[in-house]
């Protein structure tokens, strides 16, 4: 198994895997019914095991997954990303970009989909399933034994919206597996103030007219310093991420609107309601020392899924896939053996 050492970043992500993530995937933009335009990136492997599709979290985009993406691919595995509807490099909604913001969860889910349907399912129609050409639809594809397996791997807000995915499209994925996932968050309030707040910022945008505002202390993007940070302890990898958005400011996203943090509770609401419906099967690793979402809430989902293995990794912060070694490393590895056939 092939994995990126922190020894090695310093130098191997300016020399190797950025280079690599510029020149050697496939990347564009996919323009959506409703006009929104969203940009994604394909890792295409000849021998692919499976294809992975990454469903990343909020602030994120595929900019950020290129050491993620080299490692999944240097192990045989096809990669698929976009970025989801404002953030990244796909249509910010609102005339302040920073604005993080979603009307409803389902947009994102729709999208998903679509990118699904109508990007990465003729990519792999050419690339693994040339002689059928009469298979057009994904239900044809997926079930041309051609095609590698689809997997899909998702992180903190990603994994909401692929929970929704999985339980409105069953038939798409093989295999998923839920990192940190956003099943339930950690508020800085008490969580019945912080709701009345999201609850009463709604309505009073609704009243004036206004489409969208910061949630009470949120703002433009502003990097933390790494002390700060609640998301990863690792300090190489933090630093490549940061110096990722620095050197592309259209990358930065700002904190949360109160409309976002309301479609936010609605989704994660109807996960923790309907968990037990999902029979996919599933692979849940959560961090021990995270304070972004909540881990009961995990646990809740975790014992109501119907076929449903789960780690949790102690000590480690939010975003294991970005974490030290020492943890980004084991989880690596049993995503990487969860996928293998």
């Amino acid at each position: 198994m092939q994995l990126t050492k922190e020894t090695e970043l310093p130098e191997k992500f300016d020399s190797v895997i950025k280079p690599w993530f510029k020149t050697k995937m496939t990347s564009g933009f996919w323009t959506l019914a409703d006009g929104t335009s969203l940009h994604y990136r394909y890792a295409h492997h000849s021998a692919a095991k499976s294809i992975i599709v990454i469903s990343s979290g909020r602030v994120e985009c595929a900019a950020k997954y290129a050491e993620i993406i080299y490692d999944l691919h240097q192990n045989g595995h096809s990669v698929f990303i976009h970025d989801h509807r404002g953030q990244g490099l796909s249509t910010r909604l609102d005339e302040n970009p920073h604005w993080g913001y979603v009307e409803d969860f389902n947009q994102y889910v729709s999208d998903f989909g679509s990118m699904i349907d109508d990007v990465l399912l003729p990519m792999l129609n050419e690339n693994y399933v040339k002689a059928d050409h009469n298979a057009t639809n994904t239900e044809a594809l997926m079930l041309n034994h051609a095609l590698p397996p689809l997997h899909l791997l998702c992180h903190s807000m990603g994994s909401a919206i692929g929970v929704l995915l999985v339980k409105a499209r069953p038939e798409l994925f093989a295999k998923a597996v839920f990192c940190s996932p956003m099943f339930g968050i950690t508020p800085p309030l008490p969580p019945w103030i912080a709701n009345f707040l999201v609850r009463l910022g709604v309505r009073f945008n609704k009243l004036r007219g206004k489409r969208t505002s910061y949630f009470f202390g949120q703002s433009d993007y502003s990097p933390t310093a790494f002390y700060k940070n609640r998301l990863m302890s690792s300090k190489l990898r933090y630093e490549i991420f940061r110096r990722t958005y620095a050197e592309q400011p259209e990358l930065q996203l700002g904190g949360v609107t109160y409309e976002w943090l309301n479609a936010s509770l609605i989704a994660m609401k109807e996960i923790r309601e309907q968990a037990s419906k999902i029979e996919q099967p599933c692979l849940v690793l959560y961090s021990g020392a995270d304070t972004v979402v909540a881990n009961e809430d995990i646990e809740q989902v975790i014992s109501d899924f119907k076929h449903c293995e789960s780690t949790l990794i102690p000590e480690a912060l939010h975003e294991l896939l970005f974490e030290k070694d020492k943890f980004r490393t084991p989880v690596l590895t049993k995503i990487l053996s969860y996928f293998s056939p």
